[in-house]
């Protein structure tokens, strides 16, 4: 199995949908997903801060709406799927799977109860918050900056959580800051992941997880999910022997991922790309410069990290679970049977 366990998707086709594209999925990322044998995207639902709190719902909805209508005419291809079985058809009849989450709880403002509706539209996971305080969380400072943020979940938050539980939506714990992670570890009543951060050890970034969260995202049966953001993996060390910048990337995204499988466990490492590029080229903007921390160039370049790590002696077993086993065990699990 391959599994990106998060990307900006359904943002992204928003977006270039309201500037007149069509078959986005079809013309910019198929390609790719074939190219790696990509077996499953989850796709967040992502809301920038210009949009809160007024237009927060309407373009959690939005997105929500685009990237349905921009999969139809390639549902033989790539669907959204929403139950165990729909997983495991998808992934029999070789298409490409995607899982809907929202990237914060920021669209219910601070009304808990339409919560229910986002499951009812496919919703399966969700973050408590970016990073950024709302009335559920406090989120960690952003990947560019390093600051301790104060402030753990509200009432209303811990409220989120069982509801979550209760409905069997997975919690995502990336871009919740440290209190807010312990409040969750004291709160929550089953596995939770962490769907794209590294390890604060490899590269200290409060987006990043110490080596006691990274042991409380195992310990429960979660998975933790790689990041290929530069920003977040870090500078290069000194020795390496890479032939090119990005080889040089990569080789420090392979030490997060061995440093992870020593701390979690080879059953609880993923990946969970979170490349950018495509969202950044695609928003509006004053400024023509875009940002591309991006490690890989698209998902096709999987198949380079395999290759690195597999090259640096992880076993084939490991690696295997790391780059899309191990998520695609956790969603099966998780997701519910169609006829509950």
């Amino acid at each position: 199995m391959v599994v990106d366990a998060h990307f900006d998707l359904a943002a992204e086709v928003y977006e270039r949908r309201l500037a007149g594209e069509r078959h986005v999925v079809e013309r910019r990322y198929l390609p790719h997903f074939r190219e790696a044998s990509v077996n499953l995207i989850v796709s967040s639902i992502y809301v920038p801060g210009r949009e809160l709190p007024e237009s927060g719902l309407r373009r959690a909805l939005g997105q929500t709406a685009a990237l349905r209508e921009d999969l139809e005419s390639v549902q033989d291809q790539i669907c959204v799927a929403d139950s165990r079985e729909a997983l495991e058809r998808a992934a029999a009849g070789g298409q490409t799977a995607v899982l809907l989450s929202l990237e914060g709880l920021d669209p219910l403002g601070n009304d808990l109860s339409l919560l229910r509706a986002f499951y009812d539209l496919g919703v399966r996971g969700a973050g408590l918050t970016w990073s950024r305080r709302n009335a559920f969380a406090t989120g960690c400072c952003k990947a560019g900056e390093f600051r301790e943020i104060p402030g753990g979940l509200t009432d209303l938050g811990r409220e989120a959580v069982a509801r979550m539980e209760e409905l069997g939506m997975y919690v995502d714990v990336s871009h919740l800051n440290n209190e807010g992670f312990a409040d969750l570890c004291a709160c929550a009543k089953r596995p939770f992941i962490a769907s794209h951060s590294n390890a604060w050890k490899i590269h200290p970034n409060y987006r990043n997880l110490r080596d006691d969260q990274i042991e409380a995202v195992a310990g429960r049966g979660g998975v933790i999910g790689l990041n290929a953001c530069a920003l977040l993996a870090g500078p290069s060390v000194p020795e390496s022997q890479a032939a090119s910048p990005q080889e040089e990337k990569l080789e420090q995204l392979c030490r997060h991922a061995e440093y992870l499988v020593s701390k979690a466990g080879s059953a609880h490492v993923g990946c969970g790309f979170d490349l950018c590029r495509g969202l950044s080229d695609a928003t509006p903007r004053i400024r023509f410069e875009t940002e591309n921390d991006d490690i890989l160039a698209h998902h096709g370049e999987m198949i380079k990290f395999t290759a690195m790590l597999l090259a640096r002696g992880m076993k084939e077993e490991t690696a295997a679970g790391l780059i899309g086993g191990n998520f695609f065990r956790f969603f099966r699990e998780c997701l519910p049977c169609s006829e509950q």
